[in-house]
């Protein structure tokens, strides 16, 4: 496979995108921050999803207030992102991945990301 795949069965995969999205959200909102989401909180969410994707979820409802309100189209997309992914992971994540849930877990972000970038692409 060399593009997303939106409708993968593995929970980690989805958390993946998910965690992806949460780092666009981040940006969309705020622009460059430095040291955002990805960088503090992508090795823990990879290997233990079930003790972070919470907080990550939280501190993206901040940031999609302030979209809500500076870039409304933005919002709708990216919240509809979310409860995509969110029905495709299910009622819970597991405490920790294995080694090869973590390697699926980083294809869904890096597929997810690849997708955000051939977009503005033909957006631009």
């Amino acid at each position: 496979m060399d593009k997303l795949n939106n409708n993968s069965p593995s929970a980690a995969y989805q958390t993946g995108r998910l965690m992806a999205v949460y780092a666009m959200i981040q940006n969309a909102a705020l622009g460059d921050v430095g040291a955002g989401v990805v960088e503090r909180y992508y090795t823990s969410a990879c290997s233990s999803p079930a003790l972070v994707m919470g907080k990550l979820a939280t501190m993206a409802q901040y940031h999609l207030s302030k979209l809500k309100s500076d870039k409304p189209g933005m919002y709708v997309t990216y919240n509809r992102m979310l409860e995509e992914i969110s029905l495709k992971i299910g009622d819970s994540l597991p405490k920790t991945f294995t080694l090869e849930q973590q390697s699926e877990f980083a294809l869904g972000y890096y597929f997810q990301r690849s997708q955000a970038f051939e977009n503005k692409k033909t957006e631009g």
